[in-house]
């Protein structure tokens, strides 16, 4: 059984002390969503009475509000922050997870001392997935949030396993484009850099970045039912990937690790040289492959409305794009036999000889996605080269990019190169050595519990309703079962040959 560490970074939050305890209670208790949301919404309304008692009525200033809530004995109510976290740990306590709630303002105190430290490490060392809720601010993170990440950098050599842990992010704001998911963007990147694996929400909520709930007042969160949706899937995203990489077994991997190189974006062949040398050294324990894309016809995502064209088996290529002219159809197949997706990207000052695919085939794999999720929980590892000076993101652009794709975001390789040197290489290579460990035991995990359990995910667009004739496609015959029993085949022969 996973055990997922719920984390309240708002400085609003109504649940303190023994209230962590009395909350987890109060959601194992509950059996049912529409229960769930009840219970949700009275307790939005409880912390909102508690504003009112402490002088919202009177017009009190805030800081004297403030100053008022913290007399409570915080046993009931929740922040908009906590209604969301909540409404993910019930989630993820429904698939079997245990889970556990604290609040960060009982750690990282105003005076900016720390208190309990021992206590906050001895929690995250015995997490398999951190879950994280903060409100918005200006696009980012609380600073409550912001010390807890610095809490974990500088206590790195006290935390354990901090590389097969999992995390999930939900984000509150006050409007419903108000910087929720530029924050869930920005934390994912801090905590993956920590080391950690990332993931967002999952296929039932379309594998977003994780929560994102709207909250224009106190008391409003449990009335955001899309918020609610976004957080529950995270819950149960965050619960799957730790309880599959926590209870994968005694099984080794027979064959080596499939590390697929996607060049998306070089110049002259330098950013390729380099990937390759950097993995070449794993030669044990990885089995390299090279896709160059930059070399590749590709063209651009139309964005049908039906998209995939058909239901059919996964090695059916199933996009409408069907030009003498364009690769992508040839590149369909190579693309299903990885582990390990590593976008290999190359950022120079000098633009005039850089050779790029990478938007145009990002776009193109659309088709991938919505046709049921095909790279569902692969590892992605960027490996992004920039020239001093480049000043470019694509490190990031391409984790939030292959996330969507319902996978498992690692720490991305990112170096530096200044005359065609690449600087602190050596370092790099022992880091890649030690993630190729942890990613071993990823896809062993992977394969042992798809082998065991219907673990297929449909594309369920959330938010949005695809074309009829697309709906109405997905109900006919019984082509989607056929898929899904291909896919299914697919992974028990995978188990039979790999695993041992």
């Amino acid at each position: 059984m996973a055990k997922i560490l719920g984390i309240s970074a708002s400085l609003r939050n109504a649940r303190k002390g023994s209230g962590n305890k009395i909350l987890i209670d109060e959601l194992k208790a509950i059996n049912d969503e529409e229960s769930l949301k009840e219970y949700l919404k009275n307790q939005a309304q409880i912390h909102l009475q508690q504003f009112v008692d402490a002088g919202r009525k009177e017009h009190l200033p805030f800081d004297e509000i403030y100053t008022n809530l913290k007399k409570n004995k915080g046993n009931v109510g929740l922040s908009n922050s906590e209604v969301a976290l909540s409404a993910a740990l019930w989630s993820a306590n429904q698939l079997g997870s245990e889970i556990e709630h604290i609040s960060l303002g009982e750690y990282f105190l105003e005076s900016k001392k720390k208190k309990n430290e021992q206590e906050l490490i001895e929690k995250i060392n015995e997490a398999d997935g951190i879950l994280v809720s903060t409100p918005v601010y200006f696009g980012d993170r609380s600073s409550l949030s912001q010390s807890f990440i610095n809490f974990i950098i500088l206590n790195r050599d006290k935390l354990k396993n901090i590389e097969q842990k999992v995390y999930a992010g939900i984000s509150v704001g006050a409007k419903r484009n108000g910087g929720q998911e530029t924050t869930l963007i920005y934390q994912l990147y801090d905590f993956v850099n920590i080391g950690m694996l990332g993931v967002g929400n999952d296929s039932e909520t379309t594998s977003q970045y994780g929560g994102t709930g709207y909250a224009g007042d106190i008391g409003s969160m449990g009335n955001d039912d899309y918020g609610l949706a976004m957080s529950m899937g995270t819950g149960r995203r965050l619960a799957r990937v730790s309880t599959m990489i926590s209870e994968y077994g005694d099984y080794t991997l027979v064959d080596k690790l499939k590390v697929q190189l996607w060049i998306l974006q070089d110049k002259n062949g330098f950013a390729t040289e380099k990937a390759i040398e950097a993995f070449s050294h794993l030669k044990g324990d990885v089995e390299l492959s090279i896709i160059n894309i930059c070399n590749k016809e590709i063209i651009r995502c139309i964005a049908c409305d039906i998209c995939p064209t058909h239901i059919d088996v996964d090695r059916s290529y199933r996009c409408i794009i069907k030009s003498k002219t364009d690769d992508f159809e040839h590149l369909h197949e190579q693309l299903l036999e990885a582990d390990v997706i590593v976008p290999v990207i190359y950022c120079s000052k000098d633009k005039s000889d850089l050779v790029s695919n990478y938007q145009r085939f990002i776009e193109r794999t659309r088709y991938l996605r919505r046709g049921d999720y095909v790279f569902s929980d692969l590892v992605v590892l960027p490996f992004v080269i920039e020239e001093v000076g480049a000043n470019d993101n694509m490190a990031l652009r391409s984790m939030t990019s292959l996330m969507r794709h319902h996978t498992i975001i690692a720490k991305p390789t990112v170096l530096s190169s200044y005359k065609d040197e690449i600087l602190e290489f050596d370092e790099a290579k022992k880091e890649l050595s030690g993630q190729i460990k942890i990613f071993k035991k990823v896809i062993i995990s992977r394969i042992n519990l798809y082998a065991n359990t219907d673990s297929n995910f449909k594309y369920n667009p959330v938010g949005y309703v695809l074309s009829a004739a697309k709906e109405a496609e997905d109900e006919k015959l019984d082509k989607r079962r056929g898929m899904l029993e291909k896919r299914n085949e697919k992974i028990d022969k995978m188990k039979t040959e790999r695993l041992k």
